[in-house]
């Protein structure tokens, strides 16, 4: 248990609404606003900040498997995909 979060099961990140009270979980939504403010905080061009959501990083972590040499089944396994042409349009940009 987190004696400090007072946690002691559910999910390790956790969100905050507009009333400050920890929610059970981490939306979508609040993770998007969350690498946008980061993103626009380290000075990044707008256009890209644009682009930016919580799903780029599932997109980037199979781009780095790829890079590291993980096959196909590797890769979709570790992003508990089921259709490789989800996982080809990943990797579609990568070099």
């Amino acid at each position: 248990m987190d004696k400090k979060a007072k946690l002691d099961n559910g999910y390790i990140f956790r969100g905050i609404n507009n009333a400050i009270d920890i929610t059970q979980e981490l939306k979508c939504s609040e993770i998007n606003r969350i690498y946008k403010r980061l993103a626009k905080d380290a000075k990044l061009p707008k256009e890209i900040v644009d682009h930016i959501s919580g799903h780029s990083m599932r997109v980037g972590a199979a781009q780095d498997l790829l890079k590291s040499g993980a096959s196909m089944p590797a890769i979709m396994n570790k992003g508990r995909r089921s259709k490789t042409d989800t996982v080809m349009r990943y990797l579609e940009y990568e070099n």
